[in-house]
């Protein structure tokens, strides 16, 4: 999928989580939780040299969304060629000496597997640890960043389990890939963007519905914790669907 796409997927779904705690949650920590969903959604394309997480700007998103998030991505730079070069490389390195012929430097290859996401997510963790510790800043919101920045990237993993190439979630240890129909360019395919919209909407009916009805946020956590995979399930299954081409 396109860069603009797995943000807005992936941000459109960290709303939803964390949308019935949000009245309740500090809103730094809410703003971390954003930020490394964001990163973690564009990260796993690392290795890929013309990927949008090296781009200072994210392309096909307008209005003041685009605003807030463009004015963001002037860091995603820097977290792009520290995940490719401090990371992804060591990391390929290594895999290669433990596994020799059977592992391939790739695109959508280690970075999207569960395995590279989570060495990533763990080892990016640990950098930023220490140049907290150097300047001497607290990591009490470290932990969130690196969470939020890991189901970011299975996020992204996800969405690319939707079109055609497909991920191989084992990968190195096994090439079975999992895919689906949707492809990303073209005017005529617009499930991914109906599915942000129906997050966005869910994530928004988290929101007012404390205003509307008597709950609490546990309870409405709870729904979401179920909801969230469900709702992402049954896009998965509709992004299996051929879509006919309409021919003019």
């Amino acid at each position: 999928m396109r860069g603009d796409q797995h943000v807005s997927l992936s941000l459109a779904t960290a709303g939803l989580l964390i949308a019935p705690w949000a009245p309740v949650l500090d809103p730094a920590l809410i703003a971390v939780l954003l930020f490394g969903t964001f990163i973690g959604s564009l990260a796993p394309d690392a290795d890929a040299v013309d990927a949008a997480i090296f781009n200072g700007r994210i392309g096909g998103i307008k209005g003041k969304k685009g605003q807030v998030l463009n004015g963001l991505a002037v860091v995603l730079p820097i977290f792009g060629y520290t995940i490719r070069y401090l990371i992804y490389y060591p990391l390929s390195l290594i895999f290669s000496l433990l596994l020799r012929k059977s592992y391939r430097h790739r695109h959508r290859g280690l970075l999207h597997s569960f395995a590279g996401v989570g060495l990533t997510s763990l080892i990016l963790s640990a950098y930023l640890g220490l140049i907290l510790t150097w300047l001497g800043e607290p990591l009490v919101l470290l932990p969130a960043f690196g969470c939020a920045f890991f189901v970011g990237c299975v996020l992204h993993l996800v969405e690319d389990t939707c079109t055609p190439a497909g991920i191989a979630w084992l990968y190195p240890f096994s090439r079975q890939r999992v895919a689906g129909r949707i492809r990303a360019e073209g005017d005529f395919e617009v499930r991914p963007t109906a599915f942000a919209i129906v997050l966005a909407a869910a994530a928004a009916g988290m929101l007012i519905a404390p205003f509307l009805i008597t709950t609490s946020p546990e309870e409405l956590g709870r729904l979401a914790l179920v909801g969230t995979p469900v709702i992402w399930l049954l896009f998965v299954l509709v992004s299996r669907v051929r879509r006919e081409r309409r021919h003019r």
